[in-house]
């Protein structure tokens, strides 16, 4: 009997796909729905609304709402606009949202096998609401792992920080690339070793990359990948490739070893955004963990860099991380030691997204082409440039 990354036997990953599915049967037979995670747009209402977004504020109430599609991805979104009665007009309640909801067996089974359905509603819910960092507020965040609905409502940072997402096809500055460290050491350093990361829902580094190597078999997406992109990656790189590999997981491995801090997961370029007053943030918190803040910090100046900007900065870019982290409550990091954890941390993002070129026919386009290449090609680089072979094996 197989077994999967948190331990369930590989029957039970089965047993489970099977009740995901006889859920959603059954929503869409007999019309039911879980009226406490409203996923459709029409399964929302003003008395729901209000519930959620009023409760604490004596009289004040939802007249009126619109809400759009927005997009649909690994979870289905979407947007409203809320308007209140004169109670909640003098509250200031929120009126701009957004929400993600797993509205489809997909997404639903997907969040599953990955466990990563509680997670971003978690955040949201118990996490979020300590921290003075730049990221959206939350107002909802609950998911039910037995039927695979789920919902996070935020507030929708286009509208009310005039937010605009990054790319890699657009070049971050120093001042920004610094801006986005400095908000993650305020994370770290609050929640550095804190009894708040026992909560069953945030997975380390390496459970989360296992739970993704058993789905998607990541070390033959990656050969596929070079295969279709050679020209993305140095020229010794795919002599190692395989080393590189097998230096991952223990990369990983010394990512949980290291002492435990709030991890974004997935703060790849993509999901950083500009506001109008120029401040730095991370959204899509859906990847949540704990483990080694060289994590984080690896896959952001990875990511996010031009390499030649990257090769320039990253130094200066890690003693800068080390004395912000120090200001925001955790240890007073040695550069040596700071330095050798970011070279061991640069693997995985290779990885992750190399696995986007060599997806197979059955999976789902995660991002674009042309974002995946620059991505890949930014984080192949650094992988050899910091020799992270030598680093893993110390």
């Amino acid at each position: 009997m197989g077994e999967t990354t948190n331990g369930a036997p590989a029957d039970g990953v089965l047993a489970g796909a099977v009740k995901l599915g006889g859920h959603v049967l059954a929503e869409r037979l007999f019309r039911r729905a879980d009226r406490e995670i409203p996923m459709k747009t029409n399964e929302v209402d003003a008395a729901w609304l209000t519930a959620v977004l009023a409760s604490g504020h004596p009289g004040a109430e939802v007249e009126s709402y619109d809400i759009a599609d927005a997009s649909s991805g690994t979870t289905s979104r979407w947007k409203a606009t809320v308007r209140y009665n004169e109670a909640g007009r003098r509250a200031r309640l929120p009126e701009h949202l957004f929400a993600k909801t797993t509205l489809t067996f997909t997404q639903r089974l997907t969040q599953y096998l990955a466990h990563a359905l509680p997670g971003e509603p978690g955040f949201f819910q118990h996490l979020r609401p300590e921290l003075d960092i730049e990221a959206p507020y939350g107002y909802l965040g609950t998911a039910d792992v037995r039927t695979g609905r789920s919902i996070t409502l935020l507030e929708d940072v286009a509208v009310t920080r005039q937010a605009r997402f990054c790319t890699p096809l657009e070049r971050i500055t120093r001042e920004q690339i610094q801006d986005l460290l400095a908000n993650m050491a305020r994370w770290h350093g609050h929640y550095w070793e804190s009894p708040e990361l026992t909560r069953d829902w945030l997975k380390t580094p390496g459970a989360h990359f296992r739970n993704f190597d058993r789905l998607l078999g990541m070390k033959k997406r990656a050969i596929v990948g070079l295969r279709r992109a050679p020209e993305l990656v140095p020229e010794s790189l795919p002599p190692v490739q395989d080393e590189l590999y097998e230096a991952c997981a223990r990369s990983l491995q010394i990512a949980e070893q290291a002492p435990h801090t709030l991890l974004h997961g997935d703060p790849h370029i993509g999901n950083a955004y500009v506001c109008s007053d120029n401040s730095m943030g991370f959204t899509d918190w859906q990847l949540v963990m704990r483990g080694s803040w060289a994590f984080d910090v690896a896959y952001t100046i990875t990511s996010g860099l031009e390499v030649d900007d990257r090769r320039a900065w990253e130094i200066d870019l890690i003693a800068f991380y080390i004395d912000r982290l120090h200001a925001a409550g955790g240890p007073a990091l040695t550069f040596d030691s700071a330095w050798l954890a970011y070279r061991q941390q640069c693997l995985y993002p290779y990885f992750a997204w190399m696995i986007t070129i060599g997806r197979g026919a059955l999976m789902p386009e995660f991002q674009p082409a042309d974002i995946c290449r620059a991505i890949v090609h930014r984080t192949a680089t650094a992988i050899m440039d910091l020799d992270a072979l030598e680093a893993v094996d110390r």
